[in-house]
């Protein structure tokens, strides 16, 4: 009854004290979901039996260094693979009948001299230019793959991320 008398004469501590009440009977909120990734990545689109040459540009060195050069490796859940100093391995990736390579430091500065010559001069004045080859099995089965590319160098590394997609036959058309 005191207590009933003490509330009545303190109406906000009484709607304060009714709120504590409510939420105590509530379940835990939620946990908000992770943030989505705000990524925009390339898409190579191969049909079954087809090769593309997909050009990047890249900051660092595209030839000889204390580096390893170019690396392609296939994410996982989106996430980036630990790729170390590269090795020949990781010049060549293949899954589902998909093949992408990227050139080695002995290929990639010749392949950069012939693009600072050709059609792309005004851009390889800038930054090194260099090609990466996608190739579907005649055989391959619609899959994307969604891959990371690096660039090892003595003075740092860039990356990037793209997704290679092999479409369906009738989609190919």
């Amino acid at each position: 009854m005191r207590t009933t008398a003490f509330l009545a004469v303190f109406p906000p501590l009484a709607v304060l004290l009714g709120l504590v009440a409510a939420m105590a009977d509530e379940p835990a909120a939620k946990k908000p979901a992770p943030p989505r990734p705000t990524r925009i990545m390339p898409l190579v689109v191969v049909s079954p039996g087809e090769t593309k040459t997909v050009l990047f540009s890249v900051e660092c060195t595209v030839g000889i260094t204390r580096g390893g050069g170019l690396a392609v490796a296939e994410m996982v859940d989106g996430k980036r693979p630990a790729i170390g100093l590269p090795r020949d391995d990781d010049k060549t990736f293949r899954r589902a009948g998909v093949t992408v390579t990227v050139p080695d430091m002995s290929e990639a500065p010749k392949l950069d001299k012939r693009m600072r010559s050709g059609a792309l001069a005004a851009l390889a004045q800038v930054r090194p230019v260099f090609p990466v080859t996608v190739t579907a099995d005649a055989d391959a089965e619609p899959v994307a793959i969604d891959l990371h590319l690096l660039d090892a160098t003595c003075s740092g590394h860039c990356t990037t991320d793209f997704t290679v997609v092999v479409a369906a036959p009738e989609e190919a058309e």
